[in-house]
């Protein structure tokens, strides 16, 4: 599994950050990726369903100020060229 750490980046950062290493996988991949900027978490839950990745949330057990997911490549996954 790949990681991918964008912790004290604010958007648009960590969105073309996460879909550099997204555009690198191949199907049946996965992309952990851990944040600490809320408006960061959510546009990359949304950017991601969009574009027909799997997103799972991983409970966060430490102080509530980071966010770690799980970003799966299927086959019906694409991202648009840059």
């Amino acid at each position: 599994m790949t990681r991918v750490d964008v912790r004290g980046e604010v958007c648009p950062r960590p969105a073309l950050i996460v879909r550099q290493q997204l555009a690198e996988l191949e199907t049946g991949d996965s992309l952990l990726v851990r944040g600490d900027y809320p408006p960061a978490e959510r546009n990359l839950c949304r950017m991601c369903r969009k574009r027909g990745f799997t997103v799972v949330e991983i409970e966060d057990e430490g102080d509530g100020n980071t966010f770690e997911l799980r970003i799966e490549v299927t086959e019906d996954a694409e991202l648009p060229e840059a």
